[in-house]
């Protein structure tokens, strides 16, 4: 089955899952209904994912912009899970919150990973080769533990039962 069309089933199922209900938000959430939202929310975000992954920045301009796209992409992925209700019972709602607990631990990597970027571009344009070696060194080490932050929030989507969100990067 092809990415669209399971994200439209995922949808149809979410849909017809909440008819006959007056309000969105169900009384008790399931695991199921919380990996199925959440996957959806994900997945509606899949090509932006790969459109970043899919260049390699090279210069301080590109590393800036690109720092910026994981910013903004990371904050679409929180605002988006973040309307899920949490599953009722409390053992799958620990999983679920430990899973969005990690996704918002990329945000204090991400933004190192843009201050040191826009630092790298404010020193590309000078004549001091040190600072600038410092400032590269800085984004690749921000870069790192965003990378690493991101790789646990992916462990822990997979573990708790994602698919689309457990494979964004």
């Amino acid at each position: 089955m092809t990415r669209p069309r399971a994200v439209a089933l995922l949808v149809a199922v979410l849909a017809l899952a909440g008819c006959g209900a007056g309000d969105d938000r169900p009384e008790t959430m399931s695991k199921a209904r919380f990996v199925a939202e959440g996957d959806v929310v994900c997945a509606g975000l899949t090509d932006r994912f790969a459109r970043a992954g899919a260049t390699d920045p090279q210069t301080p301009a590109e590393i800036e912009q690109s720092a910026d796209v994981l910013a903004d992409l990371y904050g679409d992925l929180r605002k988006g899970l973040q309307d899920i209700t949490l599953p009722t019972d409390p053992a799958e709602r620990r999983g679920a919150a430990a899973y969005l607990s990690a996704v918002r631990r990329t945000d204090p990597a991400l933004a190192r990973l843009r201050s040191s970027a826009q630092r790298f571009v404010a020193v590309a344009g000078g004549n001091d080769p040190r600072e600038l070696t410092q400032a590269g060194n800085a984004v690749r080490a921000a870069l790192d533990a965003f990378r690493a932050a991101q790789a646990q929030a992916e462990r822990r989507a997979l573990d708790y039962g994602f698919d689309y969100c457990g494979n964004l990067s």
